[in-house]
């Protein structure tokens, strides 16, 4: 079953059956959640766990990570390119200037690959680095979004928006396994849901806006209602200053992995939300579209042919998976923490080096 065809199964339970509540979900999200902000006072907020917290379920939820590490990193990549094109989002990473240039998007998404493995790799407790980290991202949040609403009241970082972006995390994986290789067990991603239920909690979501909840079925309703809704349709008409921002965030990522190429990236996230045109296998659902990958420049398809290479075929073999595993790993840990070679090439021997200061 293709992932268009679970993903209009989803949408159809949601609208025939009891869960029609998450429907509900979708409409409480666009009226309420994009007028609440994240904080509504920077400075009184508290980080703690959530009551539901169940740490076995939390752990299994960093195993599956573990296990499924290179094609969840692509997941997260590409769900950061979608959430990109929302425009109340898209609004406040300009407001920003954080990734302005090729350098500052070269650091701003970079810190965001080292804040997310530490929560996916260190125990969450008070006092750790997976901690201090959520604490550091939600004060950030925080004062982001004030000082974006303070320059014009229309910009926030709402409680729909940190919703939208924690589907970038989280709903690619859940909507779409067999598309990114991920090695999925009911088990494990039921935990990889409960992880972000927990994450998205102490950054700031309310219960009532978290697109994870305790039952994975209304999770997985809710992620392909928020597809459908936010990013698909944003994804079909692009605006210009989101071609702009993700060319930037792109081209300054490129030394971090040498995979990383706009067109096959692009096509590879539409793909994952089923915009029309984006198939790739010849037994793929076509939707009365023309194929996009056939227009594309020889290069870009070679570079898209080696990501799909890598995902559909290779990390469904276990010695492969390992293998790519480790090669991000080493490239993280070691390459671009002691010697980032291509990163002093593009943005000099200083700003080459990132590491997060809490």
């Amino acid at each position: 079953m293709s992932s268009s065809e679970r993903e209009n199964i989803v949408l159809e339970s949601a609208s025939n059956r009891k869960d029609a509540e998450n429907l509900h979900y979708i409409e409480t999200l666009i009226n309420d959640g994009a007028i609440t902000p994240i904080d509504a006072d920077i400075y009184t907020y508290e980080i703690h766990l959530p009551p539901w917290f169940d740490e076995e379920k939390f752990k299994r939820g960093q195993r599956y990570f573990r296990d499924n590490l290179t094609a969840i990193v692509t997941a997260g990549f590409c769900g950061l390119i979608s959430v990109l094109a929302v425009p109340s989002i898209l609004d406040v990473i300009i407001f920003t200037e954080r990734s302005a240039t090729l350098t500052k998007a070269y650091k701003r998404y970079v810190l965001t690959v080292l804040h997310t493995l530490n929560w996916y790799q260190e125990e969450l407790r008070q006092g750790s680095n997976s901690w201090k980290s959520l604490e550091y991202v939600r004060r950030i949040h925080a004062v982001s979004g004030k000082k974006a609403n303070t320059a014009n009241s229309r910009m926030l970082v709402s409680q729909k928006d940190v919703a939208i972006t924690q589907f970038g995390f989280v709903g690619y994986v859940v909507l779409n396994h067999q598309k990114l290789g991920v090695q999925h067990s009911q088990e494990g991603v039921e935990g990889f849901v409960h992880l972000w239920r927990t994450i998205g909690y102490m950054l700031g979501l309310e219960d009532r806006f978290n697109l994870c909840t305790d039952d994975f079925e209304t999770s997985a309703q809710r992620m392909a209602l928020v597809n459908a809704h936010f990013l698909r349709p944003s994804l079909q008409n692009p605006s210009a200053e989101f071609v702009h921002m993700t060319k930037i965030m792109i081209e300054g990522m490129w030394c971090y992995s040498i995979l990383l190429n706009y067109e096959a990236f692009m096509f590879m996230t539409k793909r994952l939300s089923n915009v029309p045109g984006h198939h790739y296998w010849d037994d793929e659902p076509r939707d009365g579209a023309k194929t996009v990958y056939k227009e594309m420049g020889w290069l870009d398809r070679v570079m898209l042919n080696i990501l799909m290479v890598i995902h559909e075929v290779l990390l469904n073999f276990t010695l492969a998976r390992w293998l790519l595993n480790w090669v991000f790993l080493f490239n993280t840990n070691v390459m671009n923490k002691y010697l980032p070679l291509l990163a002093m090439m593009k943005h000099g021997v200083r700003k080459a080096y990132v590491k997060i200061v809490y």
